[in-house]
């Protein structure tokens, strides 16, 4: 429904730099670019937020839809707007860890979130209440795949302290 490029380019765009003060064993450093990744990212999906909330009510004409389809379209986006903050964390975590060797938990990161999506998706409808629920196991999921990514952030960052 909403692209979150900007978050992969975001990573992508600090890669280098992690890697390379990976590589030199400069974590002070690397863990700066990565603040100042998250930071812009999380800047930019408040921006984002804010002003897809505004627009909510116009976002389906723009795209060509019909009115009936456009207020359907108004009264979703704010659900989906819950997640993006968590979109960034995780864009941004799995970049730094393919650029610090730790390709494993990017891989994890990747797939974990539309497997998520798939289970939440198979239980929260049966369970709560329909379509709703769907747009809803998409939310769960970000959200789920973005505290992941804190988490393995966290026991990465430990591990470096001990090297």
């Amino acid at each position: 429904m909403y692209n979150l490029s900007c978050f992969t380019g975001g990573g992508d765009g600090s890669q280098p730099l992690i890697s390379k003060y990976y590589g030199g064993r400069d974590f002070n450093k690397m863990r700066n670019v990565r603040k100042l990744a998250y930071g812009f990212s999380m800047l930019l999906s408040v921006i984002s937020c804010i002003i897809m909330y505004l627009i909510r009510g116009n976002l389906g004409i723009l795209f060509g839809a019909s009115n009936e389809v456009n207020i359907e379209i108004a009264k979703i986006i704010p659900v989906f707007l819950v997640s993006v903050p968590f979109v960034a964390i995780n864009r941004i975590t799995t970049a730094s860890f393919y650029a610090a060797e730790k390709s494993t938990f990017s891989y994890i990161l990747t797939f974990i979130e539309p497997l998520l999506m798939l289970l939440l998706m198979l239980i929260l409808p049966p369970l709560f209440g329909g379509q709703i629920m769907i747009w809803w196991s998409t939310v769960f999921a970000r959200i789920l795949s973005g505290v992941l990514a804190l988490i393995l952030k966290q026991n990465a960052d430990k591990q470096e302290i001990l090297i």
